[in-house]
């Protein structure tokens, strides 16, 4: 009987997941993830409800893990599929956990400090590093545009849905975050991407590194999408992360007399690049037995910079101690001027997380540019879900979304 009721907590678990994220859309349902965690009998249905729920969110960790580094020559198809079904029950037992050992106390003061605990726990560093679909999404659909404060009442809204089951009182406490609801809604802030500025997609596919072929052809495909985007009549294009590779010295030599045109037209190109970090820096020719690099939105033409992602995915990209990983960009880069635009960025694993984009909630740039390279996972329910995190992070900020996928 006892683990018959398990599964069926799990079971709803996953069904709440399945309904707020791919295929559902539904975020207002992560409300009844503390609910339903609040009137559970124990911490094991505690657990067996979070860890139904963050299974089925993350089910294509996998099939994703195993075209992706078998796709390296990293690892076999099998091991790698192996890697990747222990990567997804571990995120799931981690996530879990914070909810686990804070499992609502007989009071409601206790329970509602241990639902705040749990969802700050598993949204950010450490753990929040794999804090995706974190039920503090909920914000995005109940206080759109509100930034810090939209995210600071969310969290009171997880906080009295986990309180008011087993004391109705509490619901006193709902009536002015209801009337904050409304106004929030009714007064939504417009979301208008700025004129002339492009996001290109593409369909690339992976890319070899070791082929000199491969990563020359890539930056003819690459200069040939942006000459069209700006062909017809765009001032700013953006294509997607890593859509080149790593940035040499030919690599450069390559784009040179492109670059010279967006110069002399006025024009800039955000380009989704690795640049190597340390005493060769992005004009490095070899690559050391030990080399670090940082997963990089490159601006070419008339506006020069660079922003660096804050958290590569971990395991693909980022693994320290390897010999070879990408390195975590500051968490304190500004918004960086476009083409007299502010503009905050999220590359690629970074549109699952919320912690990486703290500087939105508090200082609303003019637009939120999303770069991803999805290859090994764009026909998954996992690109699906990635594009609802970051949509529902520009929606939470108010700020107007474009995102450049390659597939």
């Amino acid at each position: 009987m006892a683990l018959m009721n398990g599964a069926a907590t799990a079971a709803s678990g996953s069904a709440i997941a399945l309904l707020a994220w791919y295929p559902g859309h539904w975020l207002l349902v992560l409300l009844v993830l503390p609910l339903a965690w609040a009137v559970q009998p124990c911490r094991a249905r505690a657990f067996a409800l979070w860890a139904g729920y963050y299974l089925t969110a993350a089910r294509d960790i996998p099939i994703a893990c195993e075209r992706f580094f078998s796709a390296h020559h990293e690892l076999s198809n099998t091991a790698a599929l192996a890697v990747g079904m222990a990567f997804w029950l571990a995120q799931a037992a981690l996530l879990a956990l914070p909810w686990t050992i804070l499992k609502a106390d007989r009071t409601a003061s206790a329970r509602a400090w241990r639902a705040a605990a749990a969802t700050i726990v598993s949204a950010v560093p450490p753990l929040g590093i794999i804090g995706w679909v974190s039920p503090l999404h909920v914000a995005s659909t109940l206080f759109p545009g509100w930034q810090l404060t939209g995210a600071a009442l969310g969290l009171v809204t997880i906080v009295i849905a986990a309180s008011v089951p087993l004391f109705p009182r509490t619901a006193v406490a709902a009536v002015p975050v209801i009337i904050a609801v409304l106004l929030a809604n009714f007064d939504e802030p417009k979301r208008h991407i700025p004129a002339g500025w492009v996001a290109v997609s593409s369909r690339f596919g992976r890319l070899d590194p070791s082929q000199y072929r491969a990563v020359f052809d890539r930056s003819q495909s690459a200069i040939i999408a942006a000459q069209t985007a700006f062909a017809a009549g765009a001032q700013v294009v953006i294509l997607p992360e890593e859509t080149i590779g790593l940035w040499r010295p030919s690599t450069h030599f390559w784009w040179r007399p492109f670059l010279a045109q967006l110069v002399a037209r006025g024009q800039t190109l955000v380009l989704g690049a690795d640049l190597l970090s340390g005493a060769g820096g992005a004009d490095a020719v070899s690559l050391d037995e030990h080399f670090r690099y940082t997963d990089s939105a490159l601006i070419l033409g008339d506006t020069l910079g660079r922003f660096e992602s804050r958290q590569p995915v971990p395991g693909g990209l980022w693994r320290p101690g390897a010999r070879v990983s990408a390195k975590l960009g500051s968490i304190t880069q500004r918004h960086l001027i476009i083409e007299r635009k502010r503009v905050a960025f999220s590359i690629c694993y970074e549109d699952y997380l919320l912690w990486p984009h703290w500087r939105l909630f508090v200082d609303r740039p003019d637009v939120l540019v999303s770069m991803a390279n999805d290859w090994f996972a764009h026909d998954l329910a996992l690109a699906q879900i990635q594009r609802q995190s970051v949509e529902s992070i520009a929606r939470l900020s108010g700020v107007p979304l474009l995102r450049a996928v390659n597939r």
